[in-house]
């Protein structure tokens, strides 16, 4: 893993194979951290972070409840693990499921088969449930520096921010999937609240932004997304309002590229699952 130096108080590592990004703040007596990749990522990404500084790691915040972004809490059992209400839920929902230990073994076994590399970024995880839950913000203080966590919803429902207003530096968790097709084909996705929550965003004053997935960017990337987005439901609307059927609407060919070749399995998943979002509010 390579956590690189984006400023004097923050770091990233944004080229995980097969993992999400996440990052450290260096405030004055302690460290934040943002998320928590899978558990072997998370070992070397607190090596790399007390390698950085002597400062305590006081805080591992959420952005989402996908696996590779939380899957590694273990490693920071000894600090503040936050996230949204929705977040924690969800996690205690999918270890009753997908993410119990006999359903967990299970995938292990059957990905030994066909891709060892994918199988071992789940052997000897320990699901880690945050220790405190918030329901709209989340602020962290040191002195004169702070962090604030916001929930936003959009990518997932229990997705939030991270922000750091002293550097003018945005967390997006996978809102940005920077110079990529994103994943947007989660069950509780929100398209609608995902366009919003990136308009906000040009509205912040925000310089830097390190995006769930892909290389550090700026709001150049925001309106890109907001441009994609609005394009989709546009096209979208209007074949619903005009009778298309599902298998229709959801061609690739309709909608711009967008950094991905129309057979990536990631963007006939999103496509899929902003249809049947807009078509259920459609009525």
């Amino acid at each position: 893993m390579t956590l690189g130096k984006v400023t004097d108080r923050v770091c990233a590592d944004t080229t995980p194979v097969g993992a999400g990004n996440a990052g450290a703040i260096i405030l004055h007596d302690q460290v934040v951290v943002v998320d928590s990749q899978y558990l072997k990522h998370a070992k070397e990404l607190r090596r790399e972070i007390e390698r950085t500084t002597s400062n305590r790691i006081r805080f591992l915040l959420l952005t989402h409840s996908h696996s590779d972004h939380v899957f590694g809490n273990e490693v920071f059992r000894d600090c503040e693990i936050v996230a949204h209400r929705s977040l924690k839920a969800r996690m205690e929902e999918l270890l009753s499921t997908t993410w119990s230990k006999e359903s967990l073994e299970k995938q292990i076994a059957e990905l030994r088969k066909t891709d060892p590399e994918r199988a071992s970024r789940f052997e000897g995880v320990q699901i880690t449930l945050p220790t405190h839950v918030f329901d709209e913000e989340f602020k962290i203080t040191d002195k004169d520096l702070e962090v604030v966590m916001r929930h936003v919803g959009g990518h997932t429902k229990d997705s939030s921010i991270v922000y750091f207003p002293a550097e003018q530096i945005l967390f997006s968790g996978d809102l940005i999937f920077s110079k990529a097709f994103p994943y947007g084909a989660d069950p509780t996705v929100d398209p609608d609240e995902w366009l919003q929550v990136l308009k906000n965003v040009l509205e912040m004053p925000v310089r830097t932004i390190i995006p769930g997935h892909g290389p550090i960017c700026d709001k150049r990337e925001v309106q890109a997304y907001i441009d994609f987005i609005k394009t989709v439901k546009d096209k979208m609307i209007a074949m619903i309002r005009a009778g298309k059927t599902a298998e229709e609407i959801t061609k690739d060919e309709d909608y711009p590229p967008f950094y991905s070749i129309s057979a990536d399995p990631r963007r006939q998943s999103t496509l899929a699952q902003w249809y049947k979002v807009w078509h259920q509010k459609a009525g």
